[in-house]
């Protein structure tokens, strides 16, 4: 995993991106995908340091 960490830690940043976008345009089905997928990055404690602000 060590390898790949510059890969997981892009990877979080362009779903949180992505989840930014879809929000503005209001696409329900590809921000519950994205939200999903950022809470398996959480759940397993995946580059904590990049910080995914939830809306709740």
């Amino acid at each position: 995993m060590k390898k790949n960490l510059k890969q997981t830690e892009t990877g979080k940043k362009m779903f949180i991106r992505m989840l930014e976008i879809a929000k503005k345009s209001n696409e329900k089905d590809l921000i519950k995908f994205l939200e999903e997928v950022l809470s398996v990055y959480e759940k397993y404690d995946i580059n904590g340091h990049i910080i995914w602000k939830k809306d709740k």
